[in-house]
Order: structure tokens, then C-alpha cells, then sequence
């Protein structure tokens, strides 16, 4: 995650001070994989012209309604935007680092779509729309037709579509379901959910303490000590 956020922050902002990725650095990010799936999408071409003379990579381009897709970004990773600052993840994430750059990076991939407009903000579709739009544009001129394998999403996807290009065998078992916001939430929270758990054990073993020293010195000093401290934590 700390090596996405980088990648995102190079790619978007120019006063960062952090170099945009090239190959050598996607290489090192991503190189123990063979499958990416949206990472591509949240580099604007930048990964895709890293890899796209390479005979050995091949792209598969799923195309929808770009309206449909601002809802579906709005749904899942917009839907996550204001977690940081609301109750528990305000506090719980200070006390787990995963949570922390989990939400960070959450923020920052969604800020980097949206031009950091939130769901509802005036500007908000229109700005993920033309991200949407202008990557599917660009992806078309620069991939090689014989390594493009482009998939009208509304139409259906299936094994079908994709491992003949592949040039594998088809899976006897049934193609994965679309990622729904309802899935996407249930992920998230099987995620976080443990974590969580350890954040609050962890804060418990700072607040409880703190309790008891507040209590202590509310008996040895008096209500204006007590106030005093309050006020200082």
C-alpha cells in the first residue's frame, strides 16, 4: 500500500517531489505478479505505456457506460472517502497502521479519479466521467490491436471472451460475479474487521490506564488537578 500511495502521488501530483514510475519501478512494484486488474486504470496510461511494447504483456479492456462507471466508483470508493474522520476509524486508525493506509490510500485513488471532489460535489461526475472517457481513449491508440482484447462490459462477460485471447482452456467452474457495491462493502469489512478489533485492544491498553491516573489524581489533588489534566490530554 505504501508503494501504491507513492505511485499515485508521483503520478498526479508534480509538486510532490516524487518521481513518476517508469518500467524499472513498476517492475519492482508489481513484478511478482502476472495479472493486474484497475491498477492499470488508476496510473492514466502511465503503466500501460510502461508495458505496452513488451510482446510478452497482453491487455484485456473492459468498456461500460461511463455513467455507470461514476456510480460504481461512487458506490465503493466513494462511499469510503469520509471513513477517516468518522467514528471509530477517527480514532481506531492511529492505533493500527494498516487501517491508517488503508483509508489513506483509499483517499488518495479516489481524490486522484475524482480531481479530489467528493460524491455530490457539483463538479463530481463530470470530473470522473472524463477520467473514465479520456483513459479507454488513450488505452485504444496506444495498445496494439493484436494485443488488445477489448470487451463491451454492458454486453456480458465470460471465460469465453478473455481465455481464447489468452490462449488458455476454458475454467470448468462459473466466471466470478461482477464486484456490486454490496460485495465490495462486505470485502472491506472482512478486512478491517479484525483489525479494528486489534486497534480497539490496543487503545483500551492506553485509555484504561489513563483512567486510572486521571482517578488518582482526582483523589490526591482535588476536582481542579482533574480539570487541569482533562485538559491537557
Amino acid at each position: 500500500m505504501e508503494v501504491f500511495a507513492e505511485a499515485i502521488t508521483a503520478q498526479y501530483n508534480d509538486l510532490s517531489g516524487v518521481k513518476k514510475f517508469d518500467r524499472p519501478d513498476y517492475d519492482r512494484w508489481l513484478g511478482d505478479y502476472n495479472c493486474l486488474v484497475e491498477v492499470p486504470g488508476l496510473m492514466k496510461s502511465g503503466l500501460l505505456e510502461s508495458y505496452v511494447n513488451d510482446p510478452d504483456v497482453k491487455f484485456i479492456l473492459t468498456e461500460r457506460n461511463p455513467d455507470t462507471w461514476v456510480t460504481s466508483v461512487n458506490k465503493t470508493a466513494g462511499a469510503m472517502v469520509d471513513m477517516p474522520y468518522q467514528f471509530p476509524f477517527s480514532i481506531l486508525k492511529y492505533f493500527d497502521a494498516t487501517i491508517y493506509r488503508f483509508l489513506s490510500l483509499n483517499e488518495l485513488v479516489y481524490g486522484a479519479v475524482s480531481g479530489f471532489t467528493k460524491p455530490g460535489d457539483a463538479e463530481n461526475a463530470k470530473i470522473i466521467r472524463k477520467y473514465y472517457t479520456d483513459y479507454i481513449r488513450r488505452a485504444k491508440e496506444i495498445i496494439p490491436a493484436d494485443r488488445l482484447c477489448l470487451i463491451q462490459l454492458d454486453d456480458g462477460l465470460g471465460w469465453e471472451n478473455i481465455c481464447p485471447f489468452l490462449e488458455v482452456p476454458i475454467p470448468e467452474v462459473a466466471y466470478p460475479g461482477r464486484n456490486e457495491p454490496e460485495k465490495f462493502q462486505k470485502l472491506v469489512q472482512d478486512f478491517l474487521q479484525p483489525k479494528m478489533t486489534a486497534a480497539a485492544l490496543r487503545l483500551s491498553a492506553v485509555a484504561i490506564p489513563a483512567v486510572g491516573v486521571l482517578g488518582w489524581a482526582a483523589i490526591k489533588y482535588g476536582p481542579s488537578v482533574l480539570h487541569m489534566l482533562k485538559g491537557g490530554l
